[in-house]
């Protein structure tokens, strides 16, 4: 049972809890779909080419959000978007 509640605790503080929220550093629309492209706060707080990593300027993100019109209208590139 200690074994079990020992998994649960590392699980549960090795979860990142701002992995449920992005930046959105772009939105596209194709094909009848509306598009976040979000950034996650580490990937953002790395400096340009710092682990090979590139800037918010390279239109790379960490995520792509499929989101209702409704949703993509509400929000604008560099706003926080959070997710269930």
């Amino acid at each position: 049972m200690k074994k079990l509640l020992y998994a649960f605790l590392l699980l549960f503080y090795a979860c990142d809890s701002d992995r449920e929220c992005c930046e959105i550093i772009n939105k596209i629309y194709a094909d009848n779909q509306y598009v976040f492209v979000g950034a996650f706060a580490s990937s953002i707080n790395n400096p340009p080419g710092e682990n090979n990593s590139g800037g918010l300027g390279d239109n790379f993100g960490d995520v792509n959000i499929d989101v209702s019109q409704e949703e993509y209208d509400s929000y604008e590139i560099g706003d926080r978007y959070c997710w269930e």
